[in-house]
């Protein structure tokens, strides 16, 4: 058709196990990311090419396509060569697209350990359109690239004006936010993250976040702000926070949301709409960008005292992950007999996560949690009383 630009890109992901849920789960994941970090709708697919390593047999990749809806589009599937020392369980896939502006090189995306194959696209620029729109209004850096550094990345690109710049200690991890968009660009350290930026964000685990939130203030421009995403204020966070003070402006925060799977793997861009965001400031009032930042991620902000938020968080959110374990303990033989329904997968959904985030911040608020205990043993006596 005349004036029809056609374009192809390429993408792979890694999969967790041969299972057709694995399966179809990243094959799911890595289109929806191709489409969207490429700016197109999923009526521009003209065609889907899957190719799977032959260790995945369990499901076609592209039964994916049609479970999100891709039901008019041509897909063709073949299994690779097995070739020694290739990596294991990848899905690869080529889409042609139409409408393509003339000019608009497509963003080829390479997800979880699959980014490893493609190391080049790791200092790529994030995309043509972010780069012809030059620099950002706002340049923020994000020290930590797991569920809330990646959620607040790509709820940043979303709203659109900030510049983000990413780092995180496991090159993996930095990468594969670098693939999804999290961030426009990695820095090789922290200190070149913070070089320039107006605001830092510190998201790290409550057990490392006092030694960073140090690093990063000595490294931020002189009168910048810095904002961590701690869930608890104890552990030396408030101490470390006061500090940083001195040469930044510091704001102790906590986005209060989440979901059980486990660091970047859990990022979403709406991950924060509509939740409490809690703001401690270190000194004085919270600095315009660091409200500009809260409202740009659609979350809610609450002013409080780290007092106020530690014994708050220990009934809400710390002891009921220490109970949800307790009860995964407890009923996880019947469970595993199929003898649990859905509020016993509800109630022990907390424990299903990564362990070391909550540790930590269970552990840095112990006092209040050793309190709110008490309280809940209290109530739980009198309910059984009651029988």
């Amino acid at each position: 058709m005349a004036g029809t630009t056609i374009a192809a890109v390429r993408g792979a992901i890694s999969v967790r196990a041969n299972r057709a849920a694995d399966i179809r789960e990243a094959t799911g994941r890595l289109l929806e990311t191709m489409i969207r970090r490429n700016g197109v709708t999923a009526d521009k697919v003209v065609s889907a090419v899957f190719t799977a390593t032959p260790d995945l047999t369990a499901d076609f990749p592209a039964h994916s396509a049609r479970r999100i809806g891709w039901t008019d589009v041509p897909l063709l599937g073949a299994v690779e060569l097995a070739v020694p020392g290739a990596p294991r369980r990848i899905v690869r896939v080529l889409l042609t697209l139409r409408d393509v502006p003339r000019g608009v090189r497509l963003i080829p995306i390479y997800l979880d350990e699959a980014a490893a194959l493609r190391p080049d696209l790791a200092t790529a620029p994030a995309s043509s359109a972010a780069a012809a729109r030059g620099p950002a209004s706002r340049r923020v850096a994000i020290i930590g690239l797991g569920q809330i550094g990646g959620s607040l990345g790509l709820a940043l690109e979303s709203a659109g004006g900030w510049h983000r710049v990413g780092f995180d200690t496991r090159a993996a991890v930095g990468r594969e936010a670098h693939a999804k968009g999290a961030v426009d660009e990695l820095a090789p350290t922290l200190e070149a993250a913070c070089r320039g930026a107006r605001l830092a964000v510190v998201a790290v685990p409550v057990d490392t976040l006092p030694v960073v939130i140090d690093r990063v203030a000595a490294a931020l421009p002189k009168g910048a702000a810095l904002l961590d995403t701690g869930s608890a204020r104890g552990g030396g966070v408030t101490v470390a926070l006061a500090r940083a003070s001195r040469r930044v402006r510091a704001v102790g925060g906590h986005p209060i949301a989440g979901n059980e799977r486990k660091g970047l793997a859990g990022a979403s861009a709406q991950l924060f709409h509509g939740a409490p965001f809690a703001l401690l400031p270190a000194r004085g009032g919270v600095p315009p960008i660091v409200r500009a930042l809260v409202r740009a991620i659609g979350a809610e902000p609450r002013l409080v005292t780290p007092a106020e938020h530690d014994r708050a968080l220990a009934r809400t959110s710390h002891l009921p992950w220490l109970v949800s374990r307790a009860l995964a303990r407890l009923g996880g033989n019947a469970a595993r007999r199929r003898l649990a329904g859905p509020g016993y997968a509800s109630m022990t959904r907390l424990a299903a996560g990564d362990p070391r985030i909550p540790a930590a911040y269970t552990r840095a608020n112990a006092v209040n949690v050793r309190a709110a205990w008490r309280k809940l043993r209290a109530e739980l006596d009198r309910e059984v009383r009651g029988l």
